[in-house]
């Protein structure tokens, strides 16, 4: 403040010698004294020279000042960027090393000098200097045993930014955090449900000293699965387990692809019978009521789709583990009968009843379909049956139909027919397929929310949900043979006539390789039910009959088949859109190659447009279903396939070769068979 004073006095002071030297000077001229001037004169001079001197001196201290204070800013720039906790370094738009602190050093594991390439310093390819110039970006990297958060920046070295683009690299070392993180992750709770599947059929013809040891070597074998990976786990009814487990206790045991499967399946029972359990598992959620509800809805998942099998559910993704063997058919009836009894109150309640099989229909879809039109009919009920209007199998049974009966010619029709025909009251029954990216009409499907589902296909994770009724068994040879054991208890006095008899009857043929496969007790008793009903075998080798066409390119690509691995036939077929009848040929194709010695499991391609489709069968020792899983696609242990658009034969063929590969290996030396895929086609 007293310099401010003064300072402001001697400005004063000036002001005033000021203006008393130029009234001298003023005074000294009009009264002609030269004295007077002179020292007028004087006076001015002075307070000139002390203000311009003043000037100078107050100029060189404020450039002192500014001089300090940049070389501090510079000082102080210069230590932060050596000692902040992140690596810098600049390199130019060569790619070479412009300038690095201390950490950047460290952090690199090497000694990089000004000028070193930047492949050198952060090898590719995962770190390519050309792409990390196009945009900025932010990135982990591990160097070592450290893991550091990488941000990426472009900057520009001179004036011009489109030829001179150099990067700026920020290094964070974020090991710590990410230790916590995956600390935090492997403790994260994990929860599962254990059911032994098929407890009932296990216990049958045993003493109680029998069940007795099956139950308790069951749940041995559940329990030293829990304390491999220090988990929990308790009984709450005679078939069901609930089992608490970390994240890492998780990962151990995909790793080890559900080994407790495989350990179960071992187990020796009296009645020859072996056990098998299914697991579902829920691994994130808002709290444990959201991850016990998705437990459950993954072991429903597995039971769908035939059971001795994991299901787990991390997110939104589902992984499936196990279901190497074959699926156990079920002797009892009595799901059948429950079932009929739902769809006759059902149908009873209902306007009309719409019938629907998936696009591409073969004989299994078309003769279930049928069969429940025949329930509809019986009711006296307004039905048909929607069709996609693909593939000859329904112009040969049209055909069959006329010879016979011109009642279901009537029943058929279209997607657009069938819009116009849907009411308020109206059902619609699904056969042979539960997703909805199969079904023959699309739009019929959203139209009506009232839906009931049979099928025999194990279940998919993207199933349709909303429904009022679902019937899958996976253990079944067919929808045919299901819908014909509905058929049984539908109605004391209902009868079938010879078309309707000999549709269902073609459907387990074709789906069997007439008897040959995925067949069990209740496939005979159905069929025997259908022949005694009528059911001509003579019409069904007629729907089987080829064309001159369809029997030669079916033997040319036989002919052109290769054997990639021992046991695995592939075989290549190209195709146009416009063939409808190519799925047809092809999977005949692929049936045959099945018939050649020391061959389990044959894969046919067919190549058109828009991509390609693969229709893969197995003798059973090769889980195909899997295959095709892990393409996007599913089916059963022996007969499965995928559509993969937007590729060719070619490009998918490794990756199919590497997946018959690895399953012909796990079914050698009794694996399990992890699956990442998850869908299911019809």
């Amino acid at each position: 403040m007293e310099e401010k004073t003064q300072r402001n006095l001697w400005q004063w002071v000036r002001i005033a010698v000021a203006i008393i030297g130029s009234v001298l000077v003023i005074s000294g001229i009009l009264i002609n004294q030269a004295i007077c001037t002179a020292g007028g004169f004087v006076a001015v001079m002075l307070v000139f020279y002390l203000t311009f001197r003043s000037n100078r001196l107050r100029e060189a201290w404020f450039n002192h000042s500014m001089t300090t204070v940049v070389r501090n800013i510079e000082r102080a720039n210069n230590y932060a960027s050596q000692r902040i906790p992140i690596g810098i370094g600049v390199f130019d738009k060569e790619g070479h090393l412009q300038w690095r602190n201390r950490l950047f050093n460290e952090y690199v594991a090497v000694e990089v000098p000004l000028g070193t390439p930047f492949e050198k310093v952060l090898p590719p390819p995962d770190n390519n200097f050309a792409a990390l110039r196009l945009r900025d970006a932010e990135k982990q990297l591990k160097i070592g045993d450290r893991v550091y958060q990488m941000l990426v920046r472009r900057i520009q070295i001179t004036e011009n930014p489109e030829d001179d683009t150099g990067l700026a690299l920020y290094l964070m070392d974020i090991t710590d955090r990410e230790r916590r993180r995956k600390k935090y992750e492997e403790e994260r709770p994990v929860v599962a449900y254990v059911q032994f599947d098929n407890y009932d059929d296990a216990m049958k013809g045993l003493n109680e000293n029998e069940r007795a040891s099956v139950v308790v070597d069951v749940t041995k074998a559940i329990g030293s699965w829990v304390e491999e990976v220090n988990g929990y786990f308790q009984k709450y009814t005679e078939d069901m387990f609930v089992v608490g487990l970390s994240r890492k206790g998780l990962n151990e045991t995909i790793k080890k692809k559900f080994l407790v499967l495989d350990r179960v399946r071992d187990i020796k029972s009296g009645n020859r019978i072996t056990p098998t359990i299914s697991i579902g598992v829920a691994a994130e959620g808002r709290n444990l009521a959201e991850m016990s509800q998705k437990a459950q809805a993954a072991l429903d998942l597995a039971l769908g789709r035939g059971g001795d099998q994991a299901v787990v559910q991390i997110g939104e993704e589902m992984s499936f583990y196990g279901a190497r063997g074959s699926v156990q058919a079920k002797n009892t009836r009595v799901r059948a009968r429950i079932v009929a009894q739902a769809i006759h109150e059902l149908m009873t309640g209902a306007d009309q009843v719409f019938i629907m099989g998936h696009a591409n229909e073969d004989y299994d879809a078309l003769g279930a379909a049928i069969g429940v039109a025949k329930m509809a009919l019986t009711l006296q009920k307004s039905c048909c049956i929607v069709t996609s209007g693909q593939g000859p199998s329904l112009k040969k049974l049209e055909t069959v139909s006329k010879d016979q009966s011109d009642q279901y010619l009537s029943l058929f029709v279209n997607e657009e027919e069938a819009l116009k025909r849907i009411t308020p009251g109206s059902i619609l029954v699904l056969v042979d397929h539960h997703r909805a990216m199969l079904s023959a009409a699309p739009k019929v499907l959203q139209a009506i929310r009232r839906r009931i589902i049979i099928d025999h296909h194990r279940r998919a994770e993207d199933a349709i949900t909303d429904v009022m009724l679902q019937y899958m068994e996976p253990s079944t040879s067919s929808t045919c043979e299901m819908v014909t054991e509905i058929l049984q208890y539908f109605e004391d006095k209902l009868q079938l006539s010879e078309v309707e008899a000999t549709a269902l009857y073609a459907g387990i043929v074709v789906d069997t390789k007439n008897f040959a496969v995925q067949t069990g007790e209740r496939t005979f008793e159905a069929a025997a039910f259908l022949r005694r009903n009528g059911a001509d075998p003579h019409l069904v080798s007629m729907l089987f009959k080829d064309d001159e066409h369809t029997v030669l390119t079916r033997a040319r690509i036989i002919t052109e088949m290769q054997q990639p691995l021992p046991g695995l036939a592939v075989a290549v077929h190209t195709c146009s859109c416009a063939d409808k009848d190519t799925p047809i040929i092809v999977a005949q194709a692929a049936d045959e190659l099945l018939t050649m010695d020391d061959i389990r499991a044959s894969v046919v391609f067919s190549q058109n447009e828009n991509g390609v489709s693969i229709s893969a069968r197995s003798d059973g020792s090769v889980n195909v279903q899997v295959m095709m899983e892990e393409l996007g696609g599913g089916g059963h242990q022996t007969v499965a396939g995928v559509q993969v658009k937007g590729v060719t034969a070619e490009e998918l063929m490794p990756k199919v070769i590497e997946l018959a590969k690895e399953q012909m290996k796990e079914s050698d030396t009794d694996e399990g068979n992890p699956v990442t895929g998850h869908q299911e086609v019809g």
